[in-house]
């Protein structure tokens, strides 16, 4: 048993089981290298396809753990390489190849989910007619006991071991390939008949016409989408890349499609939507919402449409962006497979882009419908606030006219009250002055005390005017000068 790395050239790129960093770091030159250059060439050299010597079974399963379940998914990853002999550290990796002298084993893990692919070599020609399963895991019943070694009946002394997968959940992906070669067919010699459902099968070659592929696109009694491959090149790598590119076209192919029932939901709470919408664009719109208590109501049912929008956006932009992007994966792996037509069958490409293609432009519909709504209601919130706005401002309008008239009355009471605090303040000083001029004797007062009051008066009167006046213009002045 042995962790391997496998690259995209002809052969294994490490048979002796060195890893990447010992094949790219010279000794003593790591100051010499950028410290993200071994990270870069990596990841160049990630996800290698494994190879496929026909006759081989390849079972490929994909379960969505989300993004926050890698060191769960690790568990279950070193639970398998125990399985197979092999322990692992505690340090949760992204990829991982074991291998024994009978099957080979990966996991990825990506964003989102998590893969398992197991090749079985040269299989049994006697085993029943779903050939067992390199992978032990029962889609049916969801059982995921561990499967006992079994003896190779061609090799006695051979013991078999099928790892055994333990996941919560169900596989949202599951594929099987059976690889033969028309020299030596153990399964595509009846396979159209045995495997796949006859009444629809696609087919094409690939590899330059030395690789022929068929395959339903149906789940069967056992949980799996089946494939028949066969080759003639007898590249073990070219046909592992050929296999890798089949299991990417389904893999997400699938993962853009699960997002269907969520559009499907998006886009009747979008409807809903915009039918409230509509209502109250028509009631902003109509003469009976003029009221203080009509605008505040309709701002309230503007928020929390808003808020709905805003909730069907969260739970969808993430998925239709997701979807896109595994349909950019698709059409790109669909490009590089260069499939050639069989006379009398449908091409892999068409038939997933008959249906895949319209999902995706659906999807991007609806996230522009979502879009739109959500310019529209902020659209309606803002001529609401405008009506508001113009509303306040009459009434401010109205406020100041009203306290415009206001002023202007109580000027005139103010100018009222002052000549009427003019004659009373006269009066009581030339009352006074009377007082005092009668109290003088006569015989220092040759004049009558009734003629200097008579003549005193209007310069009283003047007088207090005049003061009056000039206290009114000297509040008016500091009142001007604040």
């Amino acid at each position: 048993m042995r962790k391997q790395e496998y690259g995209t050239d002809e052969s294994p790129s490490s048979s002796t089981g060195q890893t990447l960093e010992n094949q790219t770091t010279p000794p003593g030159g790591e100051t010499a290298i950028h410290p993200l250059r071994h990270e870069v060439m990596a990841e160049t050299n990630a996800r290698p396809a494994l190879p496929a010597a026909s006759p081989c079974i390849c079972e490929h399963l994909v379960f969505l753990s989300g993004e926050l379940d890698a060191q769960k998914d690790w568990e279950n990853v070193r639970r398998v390489a125990q399985q197979l002999g092999k322990t692992l550290g505690d340090e949760a990796e992204q990829q991982l190849v074991l291998e024994n002298d009978s099957v080979i084993f990966k996991w990825e893990r990506h964003t989102e989910f998590c893969s398992y692919t197991a090749v079985r070599r040269d299989p049994p020609s006697g085993e029943n007619s779903v050939f067992g399963r390199v992978i032990n895991i029962d889609l049916i019943t969801g059982s995921h006991a561990a499967a006992p070694a079994r003896q190779d009946p061609e090799s006695p002394g051979s013991p078999i071991q099928t790892p055994a997968i333990k996941q919560s959940g169900k596989p949202v992906v599951a594929l099987r390939f059976y690889v033969d070669t028309p020299e030596n067919p153990r399964w595509s010699a009846t396979g159209e008949t045995d495997l796949l459902t006859d009444t629809r099968i696609v087919a094409v070659t690939a590899n330059g016409g030395k690789t022929k592929i068929m395959t339903d696109f149906r789940f069967h009694a056992d949980g799996y989408s089946r494939f028949l491959v066969q080759d003639t090149s007898g590249n073990v790598n070219r046909l592992g890349r050929v296999i890798q590119r089949l299991i990417d076209i389904e893999t997400y192919r699938t993962l853009a499609l699960i997002t269907w029932p969520l559009a499907k939901s998006a886009g009747q709470d979008i409807g809903h939507i915009d039918g409230e919408l509509r209502r109250l664009i028509q009631e902003i719109g109509s003469e009976g919402s003029d009221g203080p208590e009509d605008q505040a109501r309709l701002l309230s049912e503007l928020t929390a449409l808003a808020a709905r929008a805003e909730t069907v956006g969260a739970e969808t932009n993430f998925r239709f962006s997701a979807a896109k992007a595994y349909y950019s994966i698709v059409t790109s792996r669909l490009g590089e497979l260069r499939e050639e037509r069989i006379e009398g069958y449908q091409r892999i490409s068409s038939f997933i882009e008959r249906r895949l293609g319209p999902a995706i432009r659906s999807f991007q519909a609806i996230l522009d419908r979502q879009n739109s709504t959500s310019e529209r209601i902020a659209r309606a919130s803002s001529l609401l606030r405008t009506r508001v706005d113009v509303e306040l401002e009459r009434q401010n309008q109205d406020l100041l006219a009203s306290m415009d008239r206001r002023s202007q009355l109580q000027l005139r009471l103010q100018q009222t009250v002052e000549g009427l605090s003019v004659a009373a303040v006269s009066y009581y000083c030339i009352g006074i002055l009377s007082w005092l001029l009668k109290g003088i004797p006569k015989a220092f007062m040759p004049i009558d005390p009734a003629v200097i009051t008579t003549v005193a008066a209007p310069f009283i009167i003047l007088s207090i005017w005049l003061m009056v006046r000039r206290i009114r213009k000297s509040a008016h002045d500091s009142g001007k000068k604040t």
